[in-house]
């Protein structure tokens, strides 16, 4: 039998979730019997399998940390330190801690300029919508890499620096084309592919990055 975590609640059904950080959470009502929830389970074990398979292999293809002074930046391990580091933190700062801070404030700084840089490519595109663009904002974000407002503010999730440049372009055209279409739909989905054509391949390495950086969390485009 497969493991996995059982919430009870006032609810009258079963239900299997498998989430993207490879849990399997089982929600059943408070006095349905564990025999009939193992039944449950059995019966849903080949799907469960295929979703775990999946996640697995999403999983596999991000880069694994093997050291606590590594960190993701633009779909890259990069490990800080002072000495024989790939990002060299100042002499001046001597505590872990306060070089961790540093570390942040480093790769908020980058995010900043890799986005703006991203932005600016990409907003010529949009001929006279482009200049609805009214600036971008930068925000720690749990379930939401980005989002536009009808203002034309564009909000990025500043962890959005740790994936690929592919996954980040992808994200910034999404919210862009915002500035034309306030909605997912035919013509918003179109003028996504027209401007990027690569969005679909670029999508789908988001969702194996999602699986590790998300904790479980299903981040998704506003």
């Amino acid at each position: 039998m497969i493991s996995y975590e059982l919430f009870r609640s006032k609810r009258r059904t079963i239900s299997v979730e498998v989430q993207s950080s490879a849990r399997v959470v089982v929600r059943a009502p408070l006095r349905v019997p564990l025999y009939e929830i193992e039944r449950f389970l059995a019966l849903r074990q080949d799907w469960i399998e295929v979703q775990l398979s999946r996640v697995a292999r999403r999983r596999s293809i991000v880069p694994q940390r093997t050291h606590p002074r590594e960190f993701y930046h633009r779909g890259n391990l990069i490990t800080w330190g002072w000495q024989g580091a790939n990002l060299a933190v100042p002499a001046r700062i001597t505590e872990d801690e306060s070089a961790r801070r540093w570390v942040e404030n480093w790769q908020r700084d980058q995010a900043k300029q890799v986005f703006e840089e991203v932005i600016r490519e990409y907003v010529p595109s949009f001929g006279v919508h482009g200049l609805r663009y009214a600036g971008l904002k930068l925000r720690k974000m749990k379930r939401r890499w980005g989002s536009c407002t009808r203002t034309g503010v564009i909000t990025l999730n500043e962890h959005l620096i740790r994936v690929p440049d592919t996954c980040i372009r992808g994200v910034v055209v999404h919210e862009l084309c915002h500035l034309v279409h306030m909605n997912h739909g035919k013509q918003f989905r179109q003028l996504v592919a027209d401007v990027y054509p690569d969005h679909k391949l670029a999508d789908e390495l988001l969702d194996c990055w999602t699986s590790v950086l998300g904790a479980g969390a299903d981040l998704v485009e506003g």
